[in-house]
């Protein structure tokens, strides 16, 4: 979505109010960093990290500030009310390039490695059973975010022409899903894991995101953090780094930290795989050039950014 300068003011003066200010360092004296989550897969290295005491055993002190949705966090870092955030590619890019004096430093998660993160669905029942069925049929989105890329870009790989991609609005992903599975959107683009909750349902998956580097999550912190306190920077990214490796190699001893804090479905918590996780790693130029050039074309970007201005990858481990 696009964000404008009245909308930001008066959305910042809501995140003054709610928001403590941030501070260097916790009450033992280490030092502290204030970072931004919502309960998704893709952050699930986050709550390891923090859970199995991975940030700890690397001296800094992580306070993982938990909001309902993307929006909120993006206004806590514009607002300097955390330090650094999670989120996707796509949230990053906007908020850059509407000004804000942020840097990605990592990927942490992709759908190559962990699987998919997004699929075009079509309802029980749907006489639509390819991509190229749906030219023309209203597709359910959130319009100007990282899924209506994965529609735009999965829909022109099929052969689908740009004048037969058509979308309809759906900010509400829950509503979303349940709509499509009564029948009341004939197509939807949906995040996992409720593309598999669709499936369950008997609900198809005509097309995901698996061979498209732009669906990734990336790690992304304010400017003046990363150049006041590199220190804790890197020492934070170890430990995501860590909770990576541990998420792999031991995915069983996950599965009770995925459940607590994911939002994983009731019928899936006992059954739903641990996703796998890439060693942390910078996003390379061409996925960062397809997203710009992407959020540029549906008028979202206010100018273009280039990669170096979006992406800082000095902290890696």
């Amino acid at each position: 979505m696009s964000i404008r300068p009245a909308v930001i003011l008066s959305l910042l003066v809501g995140a003054l109010i709610s928001f403590p200010h941030t501070g260097s360092c916790g009450e033992s004296g280490e030092p502290k960093i204030r970072f931004g989550t919502i309960p998704v897969l893709q952050a699930l290295p986050l709550f390891v990290a923090k859970d199995k005491g991975l940030f700890a055993r690397e001296n800094v002190n992580v306070e993982l500030v938990p909001f309902s949705t993307a929006s909120e966090r993006d206004i806590a870092l514009t607002a300097n009310r955390i330090d650094g955030n999670f989120g996707d590619l796509f949230a990053a890019a906007i908020l850059k390039g509407n000004g804000r004096d942020v840097a990605v430093v990592a990927v942490n998660c992709n759908a190559q490695t962990s699987g998919r993160m997004f699929a075009i669905m079509v309802p029980p029942g749907s006489k639509c059973s390819s991509l190229k069925d749906l030219g023309g049929v209203p597709i359910a989105i959130s319009s100007g975010s990282v899924n209506h890329f994965v529609t735009d870009s999965l829909m022109s790989r099929a052969g689908v022409p740009e004048a037969k991609i058509t979308t309809v609005e759906s900010k509400n992903i829950g509503l979303r899903l349940q709509m499509l599975l009564s029948g009341l959107h004939e197509a939807a683009t949906l995040p996992e894991p409720l593309v598999s909750v669709a499936e369950s349902k008997g609900a198809s998956a005509l097309g995901d995101d698996r061979d498209l580097p732009g669906t990734q999550t990336v790690l992304t912190f304010s400017a003046s953090l990363l150049r006041d306190r590199p220190e804790i920077v890197r020492a934070f990214l170890r430990a995501v780094d860590a909770a990576n490796i541990l998420i792999n190699s031991e995915p069983d001893s996950i599965r009770e930290v995925m459940v607590k804090n994911c939002q994983l479905p009731e019928t899936l918590t006992g059954t739903y795989s641990v996703p796998r996780f890439p060693r942390l790693k910078a996003p390379d130029r061409d996925t960062i050039d397809s997203a710009v050039e992407w959020l540029g074309k549906q008028g979202i970007l206010r100018q273009r950014i280039e990669y170096d201005q979006l992406v800082d990858a000095r902290f890696l481990p």
